[in-house]
């Protein structure tokens, strides 16, 4: 009987074993895809901030462009653009001060450097410069090529790990603006003439997904605990209830069906025997004690006792 209870509650074990293993493996899952949604989610607020700064530094030029370039003071800093060979590049106004013209593209290199301090690197590119320190490196060389291609917007993650940097650069379209400077490189409304490079530290967006791993795994962790435990009280009640049952199913047999049985003599026949066979027929009291866990003591009944002993039911019925 005990072997039954075991293996009853073996079973349940181990499906309790098997529940919290697939359970275990389901967090797993659960927590791989939030680490994955992490780095996709810090990526795309990378390619995000590199496109907000491009939209920025191009409505910029625009404007500038608009009104032809803009004067500003000669300073230490800001010197006469030797590229920008136009008419009344460089004035004097009637106090003496000496003025420059600042084109878009001059005014690009301006806010690249002082996004410098930012961490962030702004450079102006093409593949027929005019300037030499607008000469594209090769990963700008690539995505200019690719841009000449069709290639709408480029981007990656480039240097070792630990030191990794976000680079991202958008074309920039001809129009009728910059002919003046650049329509003797061959350019026509509409071509691909360049591009702007912007890059900076991806350090930052690295940090949040660590934060993020970890509040990931803090949630997890303590969800997975929960349901443990729940999974192990559950289970040892379920365990202990199949045991209770199972004991009491084997203390309380009973018998089922229908029992032939001889009508004159009242013995019950073998189930599966032959009402010919040798011992086919045993009595009501073996029968009963063979399928089931009852005992039998002996009595006479009144009426038994009448008959055999000639009982009157005055004394006390003779002992069985």
């Amino acid at each position: 009987m005990a072997g039954t209870v075991g293996e009853k509650t073996g079973r349940i074990r181990n499906l309790l074993i098997l529940i919290g293993a697939l359970f275990a493996v389901g967090t797993g899952l659960s927590l791989q895809q939030d680490f994955t949604q992490a780095r996709k989610d810090r990526f795309e607020l990378a390619i995000s901030s590199g496109k907000i700064l491009f939209r920025t530094i191009v409505a910029t030029r625009t404007w500038i462009a608009s009104h032809g370039g803009v004067y500003v003071p000669v300073t230490e800093t800001i010197r006469p653009n030797p590229y920008l060979t136009v008419p009344n590049r460089d004035v004097r106004t009637t106090d003496g001060r000496q003025l420059t013209l600042v084109n878009p593209a001059y005014m690009t290199r301006l806010v690249g450097e002082i996004l410098t301090g930012e961490g962030y690197a702004v450079h102006i590119t093409s593949l027929k410069v005019l300037r030499p320190g607008n000469a594209p490196d090769e990963w700008e060389r690539a995505a200019l090529e690719r841009f000449d291609k069709g290639s709408a917007l480029e981007y990656s993650l480039t240097g070792p790990a630990g030191n990794r940097v976000f680079r991202y650069m958008e074309p920039l379209k001809t129009d009728a603006s910059c002919l003046q400077c650049h329509g003797g490189q061959g350019y026509k409304v509409g071509d691909v003439r360049g591009g702007i490079g912007i890059a900076f530290p991806y350090a930052p967006f690295e940090q949040s997904i660590r934060s993020s791993k970890l509040r990931s795994i803090a949630t997890h962790a303590v969800s997975f605990a929960v349901a443990l435990a729940i999974l192990l009280f559950l289970g040892f009640r379920i365990m202990k209830l199949a045991g209770s049952l199972e004991e009491s199913r084997l203390q309380v047999r009973t018998l089922e069906g229908i029992l032939p049985m001889c009508a004159n003599c009242k013995k019950i026949r073998n189930e599966g025997a032959k009402a010919t066979d040798p011992g086919a027929w045993m009595p009501v009291d073996s029968y009963i004690a063979g399928h089931s866990e009852a005992t039998f003591s002996h009595g006479i009944c009144p009426e038994c006792a009448r008959t055999l002993y000639g009982w009157s039911g005055k004394e006390p019925p003779p002992a069985g």
